[in-house]
């Protein structure tokens, strides 16, 4: 586990430094499509990824390229984000990074988000610990929803319906603060080191959230991941530091 760790946080330093190279000329734009956007850094940086994670010999889910082997027995997956906050990284905004979780079946083993425009490395392995920049992390201790900051969004494919719009701003209201960074990956991060202290979102993407769950966990909270109707792929997450948060 330890060895697969540090391949995952050496390779997501890699990508995140050619991220920050590519962001420095004119981005070239694949697609954009409905409320998405694909850049062909995010390309550029999945193949790099995938490359440097061969030496594992694990097959991987890469959210560009799809899946690259079989991945429903028992053995372990890579399952990466090249570049999660993509509109955020072609506006210039710096809530963006790079994601890549180990899982076995759909259980993420251990997460690396890398925050390349802060230069923060968020890691960890459920059972073992999580870090920040190699310190240790734990999630916040605050369990009274009332006094809660709760990170969500608006994924590309989630229901936009009123009605859908209406439970949302249901649940929305028992919380403190509601927070929406436009990355995934990251809030979950943020959950993870203790900044906010729970994470809710629908129809967001697997890719999108493995290594986050697996930093949650690791860093001492609690998630809950169910399939979404949607996408193949799509999933339903709520993570927390307490079961409390979402109670």
């Amino acid at each position: 586990m330890n060895q697969d760790l540090q391949l995952a946080k050496q390779t997501a330093k890699q990508a995140g430094q050619l991220l920050l190279e590519i962001q420095q000329s004119t981005l070239q734009v694949l697609s954009e499509k409905g409320r998405d956007i694909k850049l062909q850094a995010d390309q550029d940086a999945e193949t790099l990824i995938l490359n440097a994670l061969k030496e594992s010999q694990y097959d991987a889910l890469a959210e560009e390229s799809g899946e690259h082997g079989l991945l429903d027995g028992d053995a372990p997956y890579w399952v990466i984000d090249p570049l999660d906050g993509t509109y955020n990284y072609s506006r210039k905004m710096p809530e963006c990074c790079v994601s890549i979780a180990l899982c076995r079946k759909e259980t993420p083993l251990l997460g690396v988000i890398y925050d390349f425009n802060r230069d923060e490395l968020f890691s960890g392995a459920v059972g073992e610990g999580a870090w920040l920049n190699d310190n240790p992390m734990t999630v916040s201790t605050i369990d009274d929803p009332a006094k809660a900051a709760v990170c969500t969004g608006f994924p590309a494919h989630r229901d936009y319906g009123e009605e859908s719009l209406k439970q949302f701003l249901q649940r929305a209201q028992k919380y403190k603060k509601i927070r929406m960074l436009g990355s995934a990956a990251l809030m979950l991060a943020y959950v993870a080191c203790g900044r906010a202290d729970g994470y809710m979102e629908e129809d967001i993407m697997f890719w999108d959230v493995a290594a986050g769950v697996a930093l949650v966990e690791a860093a001492g909270g609690v998630c809950k991941v169910e399939p979404s109707d949607r996408k193949k792929w799509g999933r339903k997450v709520w993570c927390a530091n307490s079961p409390e948060i979402f109670s």
